[in-house]
């Protein structure tokens, strides 16, 4: 009579090592990355919601998205990909930015910032195409100077032996 075993470590340890297969796929040529945490400061107060970007001239770093948002103490931390956390070594130029539309609250919405959730609440939940005459036009609430990495006197140094970067950046308002 032949007996039927049922062994469940090989299904476990499968289990164990396909759990690490998800959205956290690094690809190969994504350099290493170390630990970048930016505080800004809009006139002395802390700058909730902008969104930050770093960029530079490294071609082989440039094709990578490297930024974050704000939180309420106006701390950014850097993720690069849109997932992994930290910066490549280089030299950036600091971008910030946070602006607002007419009819839209001072901060980001909660959900996806997408063209859609921004033109709804927009024209008021109208989700339609807009002609060029109902374009909004954006109310800067931090100088743009401080928007474009032509403009931004803002620039960081990351690099392997500083084990990371903290900085913060007092930036301010538009002049009206």
């Amino acid at each position: 009579m032949l007996k039927k075993h049922f062994y469940p470590l090989p299904i476990i340890l499968a289990m164990f090592v396909c759990g690490g297969c998800s959205n956290e796929y690094r690809p190969s040529d994504l350099p290493p990355l170390f630990p970048v945490t930016l505080t800004f400061l809009l006139d002395g107060q802390p700058l909730d919601k902008a969104m930050v970007t770093l960029h530079t001239e490294d071609q082989t770093i440039a094709k990578w998205t490297i930024g974050g948002e704000t939180d309420a103490d106006g701390k950014a931390m850097i993720v690069t990909h849109g997932q992994f956390r930290g910066a490549p070594a280089g030299t950036f130029k600091v971008c910030v930015l946070k602006q607002t539309f007419p009819g839209q609250k001072q901060t980001l919405p909660d959900e996806p910032l997408t063209v859609e959730n921004v033109m709804a609440s927009v024209v008021g939940g109208d989700v339609r195409p807009l002609s060029v005459s109902e374009m909004p036009v954006p109310t800067y609430l931090v100088d743009p100077l401080f928007s474009t990495p032509e403009g931004t006197p803002m620039e960081i140094e990351v690099a392997p032996q500083k084990k990371g970067v903290a900085l913060t950046f007092d930036v301010h308002a538009p002049k009206k």
